[in-house]
């Protein structure tokens, strides 16, 4: 056992006791909840495709798969050096990578605010840029009939709104279908305009468990609360329950796509493992292969980046305790 003070295991159980509080139980409430929705959306019980459902509908045409991934060095966030890549993948093998490097000991003093939720958004939209950079390239040289992104496609609007705007324009000129798939829901629009006595909850909080596997639920009213039409393209959005984990995903795409959603749906559900986490398969292997791992981080600062510099300017005293 690992040496815990006693206050600290106290305030550790009224914490447990605050939590349950807050969101208790609520299996005897999930009638109620589903009856709510179905007043204000649509549920939709979808079924997997087979392999030749899948084929046919692609029109021998490809699923690309877009991923990204960041990682830094460690230390005070204004001397970090953070090391992107993106990765475009088909199904077919073909492959787009971009990638790029960025620290803050390069920026003027106006730049440095010593905030780490700016730093974080900077590293988001940098990360945005380049997996729209390896996702436009793919739809120029391939055509393909799908684009399945790990995350939210509004996150692209919102971190460079012009190339976004070239993205979508892309995929609507060449027929390509942009899918993004997000592992997490982080939006308060169900709860606040339909559910105003769970303030202190989430969506995800609020669909836990509501929706069977297979299910997917929409409403029109993300589309008018969450601000999406003010971002340029609007969007269409399920949350959807892919697997056996109680927990949906969130998809969304181009309104202008908006009839071929459910059918994206059925492709997103056929490509999850039952057991999985509700993400398929697909984007799973991408994320494998374009992850930026500490080990990773550390290899090529060591290899590219001076040792005297490397020490002076990215190594923390914390780095040298002794135990």
């Amino acid at each position: 056992m690992l040496p815990v003070s006693v206050e600290l295991k106290n305030k550790l159980k009224q914490l447990n006791e605050s939590l349950k509080q807050v969101y208790p139980s609520r299996s005897f409430d999930e009638a109620n909840i589903r009856e709510r929705l179905q007043e204000a959306g649509t549920f939709y019980q979808l079924n997997k495709l087979s392999g030749a459902e899948i084929r046919d509908w692609l029109q021998d045409g490809l699923l690309v798969g877009v991923d990204g991934s960041v990682n830094s060095t460690k230390g005070s966030q204004d001397r970090t050096l953070s090391v992107f890549q993106a990765l475009a993948k088909g199904t077919q093998g073909e492959e787009k990578w971009a990638a790029d490097v960025y620290t803050p000991l390069l920026e003027d003093e106006g730049g440095k605010d010593g905030s780490a939720a700016r730093e974080a958004r900077k590293r988001g939209a940098f990360l945005s840029r380049l997996e729209m950079k390896v996702t436009i390239e793919a739809i120029q040289d391939w055509a393909p009939r799908v684009v399945m992104a790990d995350g939210s496609l509004l996150h692209y609007s919102i971190d460079d709104n012009e190339v976004w705007e070239q993205l979508a324009r892309l995929a609507e000129m060449k027929d390509s279908l942009l899918v993004g798939v997000s592992e997490e829901i982080g939006s308060r629009t169900l709860v606040k305009e339909l559910f105003p006595e769970y303030r202190a909850w989430t969506d995800r909080d609020l669909l836990y468990g509501v929706l069977k596997m297979g299910e997917a639920y929409e409403w029109e009213g993300w589309s008018r609360a969450d601000g999406r039409n003010q971002a340029g393209n609007s969007m269409w959005k399920l949350v959807f329950r892919t697997s056996r984990s109680p927990q949906p995903i969130g998809l969304d795409g181009l309104s202008s796509q908006h009839g071929e959603r459910l059918q994206l749906a059925k492709l997103v559900y056929s490509l999850t493992p039952e057991q999985g986490r509700g993400i398929p398969y697909w984007l799973d292997i991408v994320d494998r292969q374009v992850r930026v791992t500490d080990p990773l981080v550390e290899t090529m600062v060591d290899q590219y980046i001076d040792p005297e510099i490397r020490y002076r300017l990215l190594s923390s005293k914390r780095s040298d305790r002794m135990i």
